[in-house]
């Protein structure tokens, strides 16, 4: 009885933790496509790097998070066939991609706040 409560908190914990390591789906800028397409003022290319800045720190923040779950898989023990090591592995590579995202989006702000200063 022992060893199958420990199974069932074992389970119980790692099913709330897999639900926090689910890759999140980039929130989608609305319009900004059409945007893009037609800036041409300043006011326009300041608008879309605001965006992209907004999305990098989202992109930081669910880096932050994917790092803070790599570290508790790290010491999650479990049932045999559940590999908590694989798990950390998985949200660390997960964090990894949302910091190369949010390094990226800076990028594009940047640009665009370039376009803008040139658009004056």
């Amino acid at each position: 009885m022992k060893n199958r409560t420990k199974w069932i908190i074992a389970l119980l914990a790692t099913t709330l933790i897999l639900g926090g390591c689910i890759a999140q789906e980039p929130k989608k800028t609305s319009g900004i496509e059409q945007r893009i397409e037609s800036a041409n003022s300043s006011s326009d290319h300041q608008a879309i790097a605001a965006e992209y800045e907004k999305q990098a720190a989202t992109d930081k923040a669910t880096s932050r998070m994917h790092r803070d779950l790599a570290n508790k898989y790290k010491y999650l023990t479990g049932h045999k066939s559940f590999a908590p090591g694989s798990l950390s592995q998985h949200c660390s590579n997960l964090a990894k991609l949302y910091e190369q995202a949010a390094a990226e989006n800076l990028e594009l702000a940047k640009l665009h706040r370039e376009a803008a200063d040139a658009a004056k």
